[in-house]
């Protein structure tokens, strides 16, 4: 994940001025996917805490996410799809600009 520098952020008032900046919104899905490569490239385990899908589903969440793909999770109780769910929330950016008095 890129680091992004606060102090700069802060200093921001206006739309204009976030523009300016050089900041460009991402959609979630290209979000993910820009996260999820620079993770895969520095080989760290993006859902450690999943046991016994290792072969099975997590290369295909891996693969459906690089692929901008939509995930439903399908499953009988037990099966750690809100575990996923959660996990997959690392995969965002810790933060995001916005301009107070804007919605």
């Amino acid at each position: 994940m890129k680091s992004i520098d606060m102090e700069k952020y802060l200093k921001i008032k206006t739309l204009g001025q976030l523009k300016a900046s050089g900041y460009e919104s991402k959609s979630i899905k290209e979000e993910l996917r820009a996260n999820l490569i620079v993770k895969l490239a520095k080989k760290e385990k993006i859902f450690d805490s999943i046991k016994a899908f290792d072969e099975t589903v997590i290369p295909d969440i891996e693969r459906a996410i690089l692929s901008r793909h939509n995930i439903l999770l399908l499953g009988l109780r037990g099966q750690a799809k809100t575990r996923i769910a959660r996990l997959m929330t690392n995969l965002l950016d810790e933060y995001i600009p916005f301009v107070k008095g804007t919605s």
